[in-house]
């Protein structure tokens, strides 16, 4: 997947300023997509020249001026051809945590252990930071409105990802005590 494919998605719901981009990557997209406010705008300014979306500019008086970003009818056509395109990639996992843990022979079990206590903290507050929100935006049991499927099911996915990457920093640590008492 791309940035533009992203970005699109987001502003056919709402048109957006680059500020309000970034944040709803780090409040929906957390999961599946990281991404730095600087790619962000690099991708609009590319998507504003290939006539994806438009931009309006709104003069501030306290704040410097910003930019609203609108899809066109051509990005809506192009982000519906990407959807409904017939091939599409298997997932990639790109953990950063993964490949220290494939150097965990070179460390101490017990800093091992304090490196996946230090990680499953961290999902623990995703895990939390995404039920909050999820249950804020979804109130009632069962699925919302069409239009809201989206976020409904990628917050849902955000849920799993954490209890499981919360059960496998629990495994793993159980393996290192167990490599611990073996001396």
């Amino acid at each position: 997947m791309s940035l533009r494919y992203a970005l699109l998605g987001l502003l056919a719901k709402k048109s957006s300023t680059g500020y309000e981009l970034h944040q709803q990557f780090k409040e929906k997209l957390v999961y599946f997509w990281n991404v730095h406010h600087t790619q962000i705008y690099r991708e609009l300014n590319k998507m504003e020249k290939d006539e994806l979306v438009t931009s309006e500019t709104i003069q501030q008086e306290t704040h410097p001026d910003k930019k609203i970003y609108t899809l066109t009818p051509g990005g809506t056509k192009d982000l519906i051809h990407w959807l409904m395109q017939s091939s599409i990639p298997s997932a990639h996992i790109k953990d950063e945590f993964l490949v220290r843990v494939a150097g965990f022979p070179l460390i101490s079990a017990d800093e091992a252990i304090r490196l996946l206590e230090q990680v499953k903290r961290r999902e623990q507050r995703h895990y939390d930071m995404t039920r909050k929100w999820r249950e804020a935006h979804f109130p009632k049991e069962g699925p919302p409105p069409y239009e809201l499927i989206g976020e409904y099911m990628t917050s849902e996915y955000g849920l799993i990802y954490s209890r499981s990457y919360i059960e496998w920093c629990d495994w793993a640590i159980s393996v290192m005590e167990t490599i611990r008492a073996k001396g």
